[in-house]
């Protein structure tokens, strides 16, 4: 057992350092187009694919694949993460027939999930996964990352709605009011379909605002933050998140008209709403994805998790102010926390591994 154990953390390693690989150059393409000077050719036009299709796309491609333990489904996130070299070979093109495909794999996963247990979970899920397949398939036709844009932010809203909903499951929350959930998602989906302009965004935007609602109202983050140490912590990431989700909606409807409109609504969604979650699930998660079963934690997180989210709130005045040395800086501090962050539970899954160890 021991041994297997072993064999199959050494081959899903590779695959979690692809997408911590995709991470670092998505940062620094990010920090680039934001002012800093790095140098990456051709790669930092294509800021919004690495951050979504070569880190996001792999880490939820691993995080599906993994439980099914079939080896051949690690193309998946293969492909995806793969990308990265194309990006940085300046072959954009073959970058994104890579995330294409491996959107596609995704949506059949899910597909394959939900004729297993047919569950509303992940009926979202293969909704989502079929989301970020048609944004995925309008920038591999179109080139124009903001026909994309709501399409991703679909794949990450049913993505993550449905697995807080399946953590919740067992919570005394009634029919209706997931039923309510469903269709506030759904109406997302018909904003999308509408057009994301007019009638559209309106929608599309107030769902938004009514999933962080019902997320902060029936989620699990009131039992926890009651608790100490890491449930407390994962409890404070979550609310911060629904947070950052709710303003999502308000800035969408209310800077339609101003010129950084689309970046703040984009950073708004992916840092403040994404970055949150993935420090929220991360110290269960990201071992996990490794074959290790600690679960590290450190009163160290609380100090990224407040530069994540002060960073994309500086972004947003500077968006809104047209102030660029704010924009600037503020991408350092949003860099500065992530990595700080993966660093952080990179060395505490090492020492909690490690203690374990020593006390078998």
């Amino acid at each position: 057992m021991a041994v297997n154990r072993k064999l199959s953390t050494r081959f899903r390693l590779p695959f979690l350092f692809v997408a911590i690989l995709c991470l670092f150059v998505g940062l620094l393409t990010g920090l680039n187009r934001i002012g800093w000077s790095v140098s990456l050719s051709g790669a930092t036009s294509h800021h919004g694919a690495i951050m979504v299709g070569g880190f996001l796309g792999t880490l939820i491609g691993l995080e599906k694949v993994i439980p099914l333990k079939r080896k051949f489904l690690f193309f998946i996130p293969f492909l995806s993460g793969s990308s990265i070299v194309f990006f940085l070979a300046g072959q954009s093109l073959t970058s994104f027939v890579c995330i294409v495909i491996a959107s596609a794999g995704l949506c059949i996963v899910l597909i394959y999930y939900l004729y297993r247990e047919k569950s509303i979970i992940y009926a979202l899920m293969a909704a989502g996964a079929a989301c970020w397949l048609v944004g995925n398939l309008l920038l591999m036709t179109t080139s124009f990352y903001p026909m994309s844009f709501p399409w991703w932010l679909g794949f990450g809203l049913l993505i993550v709605t449905a697995e807080r909903l399946e953590l919740s499951k067992f919570l005394p929350v009634r029919f209706r009011m997931k039923a309510l959930l469903v269709g506030l998602l759904a109406a997302y989906v018909c904003g999308l379909l509408l057009s994301f302009h007019g009638a559209g965004v309106f929608i599309s935007a107030a769902s938004l605002v009514g999933v962080a609602i019902w997320l902060l109202r029936f989620d699990i983050i009131g039992i926890s933050m009651r608790k100490d140490g890491l449930p407390r912590f994962v409890a404070m990431a979550l609310t911060c998140g629904y947070v950052s989700l709710l303003g999502t909606g308000v800035l969408m409807l209310s800077l339609d008209n101003e010129p950084l409109a689309y970046d703040a609504v984009v950073h708004s969604f992916f840092i403040g709403f994404i970055f949150s979650m993935i420090f929220a699930h991360g110290p269960i998660i990201l071992p996990g994805v490794v074959g290790i079963t600690v679960k590290p934690y450190h009163k160290i997180l609380y100090l990224w998790l407040v530069l994540l989210h002060a960073s994309w709130v500086i972004r947003i005045c500077g968006d809104i102010i047209l102030d660029f040395s704010l924009r600037k800086h503020s991408g350092y501090i949003t860099a500065l926390a992530i990595l700080g962050y993966l660093i952080t539970i990179a060395s505490l899954t090492g020492m909690t591994q490690r203690r374990h160890a020593k006390v078998l």
